[in-house]
């Protein structure tokens, strides 16, 4: 030791306690443990010694404490056993026999008892009484030399030397012997030979040599002199000399072998070693110092080797990718679930950064991989009893090696570590040009896609290649694919079991507002963040809830493809591709499954009442005989075919050998659960909550059905119009609406009137706000606006929700403004005491004929919405809705009629040009009567039903009335006003408005004035006549054309439309 490096025992504490922390954070406790009990044991040595004799001065002791640390190598297993040995001594030190002495001697009586017990080389257990007459006056030789020719050799001095010693006698307790034989020197070295037996076949020993002969030359018939052969020929040429032969170490082909199945169990073998850095990093390389084959060259062996290696490469990728996926797993921390019963936000949420798919896929690699090494260690199990005489014989040899492998495991682990790779180049978005990262690396990697993306993509890749391998005929591949693909969807599966089972989670409570005998609370969940279905967190009363609370996830990723399949290229890339065909129907049954679950119904759970009100149990649990996904593949199947043949399915490959084949067999496994929750919540809408009722209370209140009712509750509105009053007033409006409803009691009313609510929201300033009132005797449009509600109990609000409500308030409105126009041209009638004249004839004559082409068209307008839209759309969705079967095509039968009565009462954005044409022609009418009135004066009469009780009105304050009116002006355009752009989009039957306007591309149209500013005397009343004449001439010309459009298209409303284009070609004659 150089004095200059000597260390004091501050030193070295802070050296221990530094090893100690260093253990702990290894994880190595007991190390750490047993350095710090050995060092303080040490300095309690050194403290309780001070002799200064000792080979070591205490002033030393730190120096060399310093110095085997210093040569101390890195803990490993030894170390670590040997520190456990020490702590156990140390917690358990052995117990000191106690030493006999000649103070216990000398205290016993000489010859007594059996403390004579042992002297002398007696047994244990014998005893000294009696043993000179059982000696037969001979000792026995206490040399291990048992031979007469020996004792012949020693010297007589010395024999007298020798004590008299007692006889050996037989112990009293049972102990064999050993016998004479074992004192044979042959016999003490045996023992050698067993150890260079074993020596000489561990073959693994770096002196080990084999016994083959390499010296010889190169004989065409002896196969192991081909290798010594080639590397002396090699080495003898300075050009040729590519390594040197004292590197050249031969093993036998068995032993190769062995050491092959050690490298791809991942164990430490002679063949290849691991590289971590490097052009080769992360990979398996043949070793340098490998040993060699004597019937193989160097480049065939290592040809051969490198196979072993690039397998012993793809495993050890996958055993260190399931390893992370397993430790980032167990790793991952969960929140409890509130206690409170209601759902934790999203921020609460468990974060996890691997899927339970990823994790399902990672079990079933391992179980694959754990399934190969039990394979090669079975192989060299057979090989070792082969050896040793104890199985049958075996042909031994890499290249059988490498064919059973292939025969047994094709190549699936090679494309298992492919489909990794890809999902992680997939999961990262990384372009072509950039480097795949490890595979162990994906769980820390960033997450760049969501964790429902990534479920998609890893099931969608593990089935693609299943069924590649099918179709090439590779059964073994295709087995493993299946397998893990089984249990990689396996977690998915049994997220749709619970999904549809439990049904989704509901935020409201117990809403009881059905009839039942109990409420059963919905299963408050979390959806996991790899299912397809997505919680957009809305209010279960929420008339959009059932639309859009819960939908299918869309990954973003998902592309279009020319040549794919239409579903597969517009699909959520959320979904698994096997998936797609049933995901709407998983996401329905669950809705519909937590709906029923909100509602308290729980005969679909539960069983059904009798009659004296006790539950009976008509059905098992609730998806209670659900099958895992695994026992689904591996059961045969039997599909009906399209010409009424069957055909079975038999095993799991044939059963994923096509994504529409397995998506068939998923979806007759999930269609009778769907069926059975629809069929139990069409049963609650249709029986419990009144749907047909409330249906024809709909149709007879907006669409006028209720034709005795709404005609008087109309003629309300009109009078109140025609007398100048508010008729849009809120309070008037709901009250006569409940006056009237209460006037036609019947057997039971037809509408309840507290569920209706009627009102008009105030225009813009800008749209005629303040002049809504008095525009009502001047246009249908100043109705434009009325709205009317219905409230009908839930669930209903899911059919019947807010555009239910829009369109059918405008189809209400329309119908109302044509009726205005109809009421103001039939309340007309000329008095019989009107002055005769021939002028005034001629003069009646045509406003009586104006009178009546404005009348034809309103009837024939009306005629057309209420008996060829209405009533026959009507029928038909009433035959159709009555075959739903579901809430979801309930819902969307609805939607289909909106859409059906709104296009054929031209209320689309691309019959806007028609719709304005007809506002036109009522409006035209209005205006007819004001000019008809203030031609005619005092000798007009009405005739409508609410103008007979007025009819007793002075004939002075007529005239006064009268010659007020004639001052004011109804004026036309001359000419018809440019129609303008309109952006809407196609019908049905690509019609815009510039076909519906004619070749010119114009639409006539009618306007007035909204005040007066000249009188009608002016221009005289037959002038302006004939241009409202030939105005309505090309309004209805127009709208005929319009129509013709219509009724020449494809779709389902030209028949209707061909019978209104019919009735018009009468406009003519």
């Amino acid at each position: 030791m150089r004095p200059g490096g000597s260390a004091d025992f501050t030193t070295i504490d802070k050296m221990i306690k530094g090893l100690a922390k260093k253990a702990r954070i290894n994880s190595a406790d007991n190390l750490a443990d047993a350095l710090e009990r050995i060092y303080a044991k040490l300095k309690t040595e050194i403290k309780s010694h001070s002799d200064f004799d000792a080979n070591i001065q205490q002033s030393r002791i730190p120096s060399h404490l310093k110095f085997l640390t210093l040569l101390s190598a890195p803990p490993c297993e030894s170390t670590l056993e040997s520190a456990d040995a020490i702590i156990d001594r140390m917690d358990n030190p052995p117990t000191e026999m106690s030493s006999l002495t000649w103070k216990d001697i000398l205290a016993d009586e000489p010859f007594e008892g059996q403390h004579w017990e042992g002297v002398y080389g007696l047994p244990p257990g014998s005893t000294l009484e009696d043993w000179e007459a059982r000696s037969g006056g001979s000792t026995p030789s206490l040399s291990p030399w048992d031979s007469d020719s020996d004792l012949d050799e020693i010297p007589v001095s010395r024999l007298s030397d020798v004590p008299e010693t007692p006889p050996l006698v037989k112990s009293t307790e049972h102990h064999s012997a050993k016998p004479a034989s074992a004192l044979d020197p042959s016999n003490a070295y045996r023992h050698r030979k067993d150890v260079e037996d074993l020596q000489a076949r561990q073959y693994w020993r770096n002196d080990w040599r084999s016994d083959a002969i390499t010296d010889r030359p190169f004989d065409l018939g002896d196969a192991s002199s081909l290798a010594p052969s080639m590397h002396r020929v090699l080495g003898s040429r300075a050009t040729l000399r590519i390594d040197n032969r004292s590197k050249e170490n031969y093993r036998n082909e068995e032993d190769i072998v062995r050491e092959v199945l050690s490298g791809l169990q991942g164990r430490r073998n002679m063949m290849f070693n691991w590289q971590h850095s490097g052009l080769h990093a992360y990979t398996f390389v043949l070793a340098p110092d490998a040993p060699r084959l004597l019937h193989l060259t160097a480049g065939t062996q290592t040809s051969i080797i490198s196979t072993f290696a690039a397998l012993a490469t793809t495993l050890v990728h996958i055993r260190k990718f399931t390893a992370a996926i397993f430790k980032k797993a167990s790793a991952s921390t969960t929140v409890p679930a509130p206690s409170d019963g209601q759902s934790q936000p999203m921020y609460l949420r468990v974060h996890r950064r691997s899927t339970r798919t990823i994790e399902a896929f990672s079990d079933a690699l391992d179980a694959e991989t754990r399934a190969f090494d039990a394979w090669c260690a079975h192989r060299e199990e057979d090989l070792c009893h082969a050896r040793a005489g104890l199985g049958s014989k075996l042909v031994v040899s890499l290249l059988s090696l490498e064919k059973a492998i292939r025969d047994d495991f094709g190549s699936s682990f090679a494309v298992f570590l492919g489909i990794v790779r890809t999902l992680a180049r997939q999961s990262q978005r990384l372009p072509p040009q950039e480097t795949t990262p490890e595979i162990w690396t994906l769980p820390d990697l960033p997450q760049r896609a969501s964790h429902s993306t990534m479920t998609a993509l890893l099931l969608d890749g593990i089935l693609t290649a299943a069924q590649e391998h099918v179709s090439m005929g590779d059964g073994v591949t295709a087995g493993a694919l299946v397998r893990v693909f089984s249990a990689s969807a396996e977690p998915v599966w049994t997220m749709m079991h619970k999904w549809m089972r439990d049904g989704m989670p509901v935020r409201e409570g117990v809403l009881g507002a059905l009839p039942q005998t109990g409420h059963t609370q919905s299963p408050l969940s979390i959806l996991a963040d790899e299912f397809f279905v997505e919680d957009n967190e809305m209010l279960m009363l929420d008339p959009d809830f059932w639309a859009e609370g819960f939908v299918l996830r869309d990954g973003g990723t998902g592309k279009s493809k020319q040549g794919e399949d239409a579903d597969l290229g517009t699909r959520p890339s959320s979904v698994p591709v096997f998936l797609v065909h049933v995901a709407e129907l998983v996401l329905a049954t669950g809705k519909v499954t937590g709906l029923l679950r909100a509602l308290g119904i729980s005969t679909l759970f539960d069983g059904e009442l009798a009659a004296d009100g006790t539950t009976v149990a008509t059905r098992r649990s609730w998806m209670a005989d659900w099958r895992a996904f695994q026992t689904l593949l591996e059961q045969p199947q039997l599909h009906k075919l399209a010409d009424g043949a069957s055909e079975s399915t038999v095993s799991s490959e044939a059963a994923v050998a096509s994504s529409e084949n397995l998506s068939r067999i998923v979806y007759d496994e999930l269609r009778p659960y769907s069926e059975t929750a629809h069929e139990a919540l069409t049963k609650v809408l249709v029986e419990d909550c009144d749907l047909w009722s409330h249906l024809y209370a709909i149709e007879d209140l907006f669409l006028m059905r209720r034709g005795d009712a709404m005609s008087h509750f109309i003629d309300v509105l009109f009078t109140r119009m025609d007398t100048r009053q508010p008729w849009n007033d809120f309070h008037f409006m709901n009250s006569a609406f409940r006056d009237v409803v209460a006037l036609y009691p019947g057997r039971s009313r037809w509408i309840d009137s507290s569920l209706v609510r009627f009102s008009f929201p105030p225009k813009a300033p800008g749209q005629g706000g303040a002049m809504q009132e008095k525009n009502i005797t001047q246009t249908v449009r100043a109705l434009d606006g009325l709205l009317i509600e219905y409230a009908v109990p839930f669930p209903l609000t899911y059919i019947f929700g807010p555009r239910t409500t829009r369109v059918y308030s405008s189809i209400f409105t329309l119908v109302l403004q044509v009726r205005r126009a109809k009421s103001v041209l039939e309340r007309i009638l000329v008095r019989g005491g009107f002055a005769a004249g021939k002028q005034l004839d001629a003069e009646m004559k045509v406003f009586y004929a104006m009178r009546g082409r404005l009348s034809w068209f309103v009837n024939t307008l009306l005629n057309f919405l209420t008996t060829n839209v209405l009533h026959t759309q009507i029928l038909k969705f009433h035959e159709t809705f009555r075959q739903a079967k579901s809430l979801d095509e309930m819902i969307q039968l609805q939607n289909d009629h909106l859409d059906k009565l709104e296009g054929r009462c031209l209320l689309q954005r691309n019959t806007v040009a028609l719709h304005r044409a007809l506002m036109s022609i009522l409006d035209m009418s209005l205006h007819y009567t004001d000019c008809f009135v203030s031609f005619a004066g005092d000798a007009t009469h009405d005739i409508s039903r609410a103008s007979l009780r007025g009819l007793n009105v002075s004939r002075h304050h007529r005239s006064r009335r009268i010659r007020k009116q004639r001052r004011d002006v109804i004026g036309f355009s001359d000419a018809p006003t440019p129609l303008p752009n309109s952006s809407s989009d196609e019908d049905e039957d690509g019609l815009d408005e510039e076909s519906l306007a004619g070749r010119s591309g114009r639409e006539p149209s009618f306007s007035f004035g909204a005040s007066t500013t000249a009188s009608f005397m002016e221009d005289g009343f037959l002038a302006r006549l004939d241009k409202m004449s030939s105005e309505l001439d090309a309004l209805v010309r127009f709208v005929r054309r319009g129509v013709e459009s219509l009724a020449a298209g494809t779709g389902e409303a030209a028949p209707a439309f061909g019978i209104f284009a019919f009735a018009l070609e009468d406009w003519d004659r």
